[in-house]
């Protein structure tokens, strides 16, 4: 869809629904948000078409690890599960299950594992439990299916330590009509040539506001003889040895 059906597609939509922001936009076209906004930028440079408010969102998303938890569980519960019955060598565990270091000093600290050192082969690790219930795994589920609603902000905070999720803030704008709506879009003339008032056609035109207290164009300046440039840099050496 090109940028101009874009401007069309948005002044459509406004005129079935005043205030609709433009991340929902983007989301029923399926297209970037950041290509809406452009087209909302145009949209207000040919004049009170449309009126743009900005709205600042932010909400919880899973990471790539947060996903990875989500859907097989969290670190320790890995561990705990790739523990048999009658114990595995901790060396063999920690070269077996992914992110073993992680998952072993949380399964360790909510006590459902246990090391017994006296092994002959060295430390050996058992379940100190019969059963876990994988909390985390549930937590960013929740944070995935409700944006981080409803779950408390210390468990969230959390959650991001454990760098499962993150906060998302995007800049959206709230879009109304404005007082020369129309649904058709037609691009506002920059220049008024000569040729434009010999034939008359600049009487059908529509001209884009001039902005009168722009600053023009700095002229160039004059620039130090390459003599008083050196003429200051001994100065200076001089003034710095006192």
């Amino acid at each position: 869809m090109a940028a101009e059906g874009v401007d069309a597609t948005i002044l459509q939509l406004l005129q079935d629904r005043d205030g609709i922001d433009t991340k929902d936009i983007a989301a029923q076209l399926g297209k970037d948000h950041q290509l809406i906004v452009g087209a909302v930028k145009s949209l207000q440079s040919l004049g009170d078409v449309i009126t743009a408010e900005q709205r600042v969102s932010k909400w919880w998303e899973l990471t790539g690890e947060g996903r990875q938890v989500a859907e097989n569980g969290s670190h320790e519960a890995l561990l705990y599960r790739a523990i048999p019955p009658e114990g595995i060598l901790q060396k063999q565990l920690m070269e077996s299950v992914p992110n073993a270091k992680v998952g072993f000093s949380n399964a360790m600290k909510k006590k459902w594992i246990q090391m017994d050192k006296k092994g002959a082969n060295g430390p050996v690790v058992k379940q100190a439990v019969s059963s876990i219930e994988d909390d985390v795994q549930r937590t960013v589920q929740d944070i995935q299916a409700n944006q981080g609603e409803g779950v408390d902000n210390k468990v969230k905070q959390e959650m991001k330590k454990r760098k499962l999720i993150q906060e998302v803030t995007m800049n959206s704008f709230v879009l109304r009509k404005g007082s020369g709506f129309s649904t058709s879009v037609t691009k506002l003339d920059t220049d008024l040539t000569p040729e434009m008032i010999n034939s008359g056609q600049w009487k059908e035109k529509k001209f884009k506001p001039y902005n009168f207290d722009a600053l023009g164009v700095p002229p160039a300046s004059g620039h130090l003889h390459p003599l008083l440039k050196v003429r200051a840099q001994f100065r200076q050496i001089f003034l710095e040895m006192g």
